[in-house]
């Protein structure tokens, strides 16, 4: 099956009026924080428009990238962990999410077939991914690490505010070197050659971030 970016329009064939209306959309600014440790039961949030950030913190108070979510991502609700995992989100451009309590979340998935199977695709995917990095965590070296995620953050996408961005012109090199298992001054000198192009990913400012 093909899925949709946004699961919301299975819900809109399926579903009255009624239950459509406990999801309520919201929006956050750039640099806003939707749940910080040690908070743990939270809605269910898809993304809409815009990118996530999503991590936790180092011993010294420093933010520490777990992943970076884009439209037709989840997030959230950690009870689903039995509160054995905490994490932040924040914002990395204008951000548009659709939320979902998580008992009418769970109630979705088992009764909307195709919605059920969305989340699942979700799973999988995300699962994957993990893997993927940890394969390139393990087994390769500086360069081909970043070489090898990079592709991932060549996707443009769209804000709440309709501007298209690329997603890896919102990362620092610290997000990279936390994805890829390296040091932020290991990723910035495999990407110098890149930071003085032209065509660099990042912009100048980013670069010194």
């Amino acid at each position: 099956m093909a899925m949709r970016s946004h699961p919301f329009e299975i819900l809109q064939e399926k579903l009255d009026s009624t239950i459509l209306g406990e999801i309520r959309l919201m929006e956050i600014e750039k640099g806003a924080f939707l749940y910080q440790p040690p908070q743990r039961i939270t809605p269910i949030f898809e993304i809409v428009a815009g990118v996530i950030k999503i991590g936790s913190y180092s011993p010294e108070g420093e933010e520490v990238c777990y992943d970076i979510l884009k439209p037709g991502d989840f997030f959230g609700n950690l009870q689903f962990l039995n509160g054995q995992f905490s994490e932040f989100s924040k914002a990395l451009c204008p951000v548009r999410l659709r939320v979902y309590e998580h008992s009418l979340f769970m109630k979705l998935t088992r009764e909307v077939t195709e919605f059920g199977e969305w989340f699942n695709y979700q799973l999988v995917s995300r699962w994957c991914r993990a893997e993927d990095r940890l394969f390139a965590v393990r087994s390769m070296g500086a360069v081909e690490k970043v070489r090898r995620i990079l592709p991932h953050f060549q996707e443009r996408v769209v804000d709440s505010q309709g501007k298209n961005v690329q997603l890896l012109k919102l990362c620092t090199f610290q997000d990279i070197a936390d994805l890829t298992g390296l040091s932020r001054q290991t990723v910035s000198k495999v990407l110098k050659p890149k930071a003085e192009a032209s065509t660099s990913p990042f912009s100048r400012k980013r670069a010194r971030v």
